[in-house]
């Protein structure tokens, strides 16, 4: 458990700081209104990401562990030019392999993976700033990226848990800023595809809401049908049918979820595993995002894309029995500069709160062997487990609460269409 009570104390220690700056919140907006965005993003970024980085792996010289051994498991054999899905097992995308093996070719350590995670998390912060310009002063938006770098669902899941999620954040916003130089819808249904290509299965369901919003319907798909056309026909020749392994994710259980916490309460009987929850939880994110999108489809995008992004991945974290807290880093950066608001106690305490469970929450349950309660009995069994259980029950409560406060409310919809 000693990683467990490692996350906890730099997740205290990230809380302890987010306090102090917010305390000093208009005198640091006010000294950040005219400083370099680059220079600030790319400060803080070195502080923040690149010191703990060297100060974990390098000084301290400790290894990466968890998912880290599974990323350097696939870029350093698609590094060395073997074939994803045929010489190597992966749930990702056909690309995301080699994208880490390219950086791998920098340095071939994985070391390198947790490295190239936090310079994937700093690109995003900074394509953020090009993407929320409009809505947010320069020191309003540097001060919610001094925030983000505090906060333990971006610093530890980044640099000790090495996630990727934020990548798809990365690319789901990179598409609307080419779409918004070019005015080409084609070029920001490329980028959408290689999204698609680059990150994992789950990033196709943006695409829903987003095809539902799209006037020029036509040429959003075909561009991305070509690229799905010749993407196949280059992987079924080479790999057959287990380009599909990416879905396989979706027969792992995990936790928290809600048919995890349920499903002692129903001792077992509510099919936990089976496929239909699958179903189930694609069925409530997807249809939820596809209400929020069409309530503002008159808003800005930037609006639109902010609150449904929220509302998919976030509702996909506790309905689909696959999922788990670590998918808090993959909404974390729009929850932190668009939708929380940041003078209210409430919110911000609780959002404190979450980051604390959801960094430290998938760590303990690994390491208790990944329990799944059959009975109510189950949950009281021990300390150790009633403890799980709470975590996972909080985890569910308070994904559930910043979806309702992502969800666009039918008077905040007709506000953003007159704005």
């Amino acid at each position: 458990m000693s990683i467990v009570l490692a996350k906890l104390g730099i997740s205290l220690i990230c809380i302890l700081l987010v306090g102090i700056v917010l305390f000093k919140k208009d005198a640091l907006t006010k000294w950040l209104e005219n400083k370099s965005v680059n220079i600030m993003l790319a400060a803080g970024w070195a502080l923040f990401r690149l010191a703990p980085f060297i100060l974990i792996y390098l000084i301290a010289g400790l290894e990466p562990t968890s998912d880290v051994n599974g990323f350097w498991d696939e870029g350093s054999k698609a590094s060395l030019g073997q074939i994803v899905y045929r010489d190597f097992w992966s749930p990702y995308s056909p690309l995301y392999p080699y994208s880490l093996g390219a950086f791998l070719k920098i340095w071939y350590h994985p070391k390198m993976i947790v490295l190239t995670m936090a310079i994937m998390d700093g690109v995003a912060l900074w394509a953020s700033y090009h993407f929320f310009r409009p809505f947010q002063s320069r020191g309003i938006f540097l001060f919610k990226s001094l925030l983000y770098y505090l906060l333990p669902g971006g610093l530890v899941l980044c640099i000790i848990g090495a996630q990727e999620d934020v990548w798809m954040w990365l690319f789901v916003i990179l598409a609307y800023l080419v779409r918004e130089r070019t005015l080409r819808v084609e070029w920001y249904a490329l980028v959408l595809a290689l999204g698609l290509l680059m990150t994992k299965a789950i990033f196709v369901l943006i695409l829903v809401p987003l095809f539902i919003l799209e006037k020029h319907k036509l040429r959003l798909v075909i561009p991305m049908a070509i690229v799905g056309v010749i993407s196949l026909a280059i992987l079924y020749p080479l790999v057959g049918w287990e380009f599909t392994q990416p879905l396989d994710e979706a027969k792992t259980l995990r936790a928290p979820n809600i048919p995890a916490i349920i499903n002692p309460w129903f001792f077992n009987h509510i099919g936990v595993g089976e496929k239909f929850w699958n179903w189930i939880g694609l069925v409530i994110s997807v249809g939820l995002a596809c209400l929020a999108a069409l309530r503002l489809q008159k808003a800005d995008f930037r609006v639109m894309l902010s609150r449904v992004w929220i509302v998919l991945y976030a509702t996909m974290m506790i309905v689909q029995q696959s999922a788990y807290s670590n998918y808090i880093f993959l909404f974390l950066i729009p929850l932190v500069f668009y939708v929380i608001d940041w003078k209210s106690p409430i919110q911000v305490t609780l959002l404190l709160i979450f980051n604390v469970l959801c960094v430290v929450h998938p760590s303990y349950w690994w390491r208790l062997g990944m329990p799944c309660y059959m009975t109510p009995f189950d949950t009281f069994a021990s300390l150790e487990l009633f403890v799980d259980y709470a975590m996972q029950v909080c985890i569910v409560l308070l994904t559930g609460y910043f979806i309702w406060v992502a969800f666009p409310k039918r008077e905040a919809a007709l506000y953003h269409s007159k704005s």
